[in-house]
């Protein structure tokens, strides 16, 4: 938790005021639109050595990210790079992280769909990541989120998806405003 808080000032900081104003967004490779949810702190992944952005929501250690590969890199080398960046942003642990990983049904325009899940003594990790290619590109988009082993489902229903990577509004409204 403290790592996450750390995170959220951060983020509070310095984020980049033009992310904010905007409702929505465009990705610089391929032209895909997007609506930036409300409620989300936009931060730009470039700095990381991705192409894309992620969104951090307020209050919840939960997210959502969009992502293209870079120059001369394979999809799945994109997918690997996106879970092992974000993971140790809300997980601390020593030991490593090593997932668990399933299909999910796709959503309309997506050709593939994979929940990643981890636990550890104490917390639990879902990363629900889709493959997409908009005007000839290939993308990568998600939604990540942590929550305690012992959290009560009420708690955490609007930031934990099912089994089947449903269930999360703020998500849902974010790749249905996906647009080629």
């Amino acid at each position: 938790m403290k790592r996450y808080l750390i995170l959220l000032i951060f983020l509070l900081i310095f984020s980049c005021a033009a992310f904010v104003q905007s409702s929505f967004a465009q990705s610089q490779k391929s032209g895909i639109i997007f609506k930036v949810p409300d409620n989300v702190f936009p931060i730009d992944w470039n700095k990381n050595g991705f192409k894309g952005m992620l969104m951090l929501r307020k209050e919840s250690p939960a997210g959502i990210f969009i992502g293209y590969p870079n120059d001369e890199e394979k999809i799945e080398d994109l997918k690997a790079r996106a879970v092992k960046s974000i993971a140790p942003m809300i997980v601390d642990d020593k030991k490593g992280i090593t997932f668990e990983t399933r299909s999910i049904p796709t959503h309309k325009g997506d050709s593939a769909a994979t929940y990643y899940s981890y636990a550890n003594e104490k917390d639990l990790l879902q990363i629900l990541l889709y493959e997409r290619v908009a005007n000839g590109n290939t993308l990568i988009y998600g939604y990540f989120a942590k929550k305690e082993k012992d959290a009560k489902p009420a708690s955490v229903k609007d930031i934990w998806a099912d089994d089947k990577g449903q269930g999360i509004k703020i998500f849902e409204k974010f790749w249905k405003s996906l647009k080629d």
